[in-house]
């Protein structure tokens, strides 16, 4: 390697550790190297995906952070001369095999809808996002096959499915037994070919069984980007006192009816501006970095939906301006409860 190019690896490196260092947006900014590594030694686009299930409730602005995050890593790398194909999964499918077959009809007309919600992203903010479906491949003889090679490997080591067992919450256990646990199977076989992946923290059970069975193949393992979770709005301290384990994960930033809170969400096309400001106005807050904060997560969505709207290549510093005392609570409370009107709700 010559110096230059040395020096342009160094230099694109930096910029990918800066991106990934945005304060209350990436929980974990160790990737940088690997993403780097797999750019300059694939000779195919680097594929860069987010993929999601839904509910009834509506299209959760919590999704958005994901699909700016991967069309912003996007045209970073683009940015550098890399090739990338930047993809979001509507997994339709999978959502699905987690109601009953009398409700399928509906869920794979909501699963349209969830993959429309991903096309006006893509109009709105120019994210130049690919929006697939899992029902557009799973039923391939290609998917199958090489799902029905991930099974038969994983079966035949205990370990790899003690780690299957441990990605189904433990109330839905015995249904998964007896359906073969295909939930996770269809969802390891969709990422097992993977460059980088960004997701919530609770995928990395998936993301290590997937990187697992490649490294046993000689393959390279996917790259695993967490965000922030995503919390309730609208909730007082008491909650989250009384909750133990939602500050390391939060709510399923997809489904707005996850823990039945549907009506503490932010739902896009159904959620009225001044009902959201009283949530946000509502909304506990501290200025201690270490715990939730559920108006800041809003406000840094809003921040990249701006950004991509006035073509500012520029990186978030709403965490950094709110945990210096540049902006007091009351003030990104304010800030926020304008901005998710002006860049978001009045868009759709």
């Amino acid at each position: 390697m010559s110096q230059n190019d040395a020096n342009q690896e160094t230099s694109i490196k930096n910029k990918i550790e800066e991106f990934l260092s945005q304060k209350k947006l990436v929980l974990d900014s160790t990737a940088s190297s690997e993403i780097i590594e797999r750019a300059l030694n694939t000779s195919k686009e680097l594929s860069l995906f987010y993929g999601e299930t839904y509910d009834h409730t509506g299209d959760t602005i919590d999704s958005m952070k994901y699909y700016f995050f991967v069309a912003n890593l996007s045209d970073l790398l683009r940015e550098h001369g890399f090739s990338t194909k930047p993809e979001i999964l509507v997994a339709d499918t999978a959502a699905c095999r987690n109601v009953g077959p009398e409700h399928e009809y509906k869920y794979m007309r909501l699963g349209k809808e969830r993959a429309n919600f991903v096309e006006r992203v893509n109009e709105i903010y120019g994210t130049g996002l690919n929006m697939i479906k899992m029902s557009d491949y799973i039923d391939s003889e290609d998917f199958k096959r090489k799902r029905q090679v991930i099974m038969d490997v994983c079966k035949k080591d205990p370990d790899l499915m003690s780690r299957i067992e441990k990605s189904v919450p433990v109330s839905k256990l015995d249904i998964e037994r007896e359906k073969g646990f295909m939930y996770s199977f269809d969802e390891i076989t969709s990422i097992v070919d993977l460059d980088v992946k960004v997701g919530p923290p609770r995928e990395d059970l998936y993301d290590n069984i997937a990187r697992e069975i490649s490294n046993r193949n000689g393959k390279k393992g996917l790259v695993s980007v967490f965000l922030t979770p995503s919390f309730p709005i609208g909730m007082n301290w008491s909650y989250f006192f009384s909750n133990e384990g939602i500050e390391e994960y939060g709510v399923t930033a997809y489904k707005g009816g996850s823990k039945r809170l549907q009506a503490n969400r932010i739902l896009v096309g159904r959620s009225e501006p001044e009902q959201v400001r009283e949530l946000i106005k509502t909304s506990f807050i501290s200025t201690n970095p270490r715990l939730p904060n559920p108006v800041l997560d809003i406000g840094i969505i809003c921040e990249m939906a701006r950004k991509r709207l006035e073509k500012d290549y520029s990186l978030i510093k709403l965490a950094d301006d709110f945990y210096s005392g540049k902006l007091s609570p009351a003030e990104l409370k304010e800030k926020v409860g304008r901005d998710v009107e002006t860049y978001i709700l009045s868009r759709f």
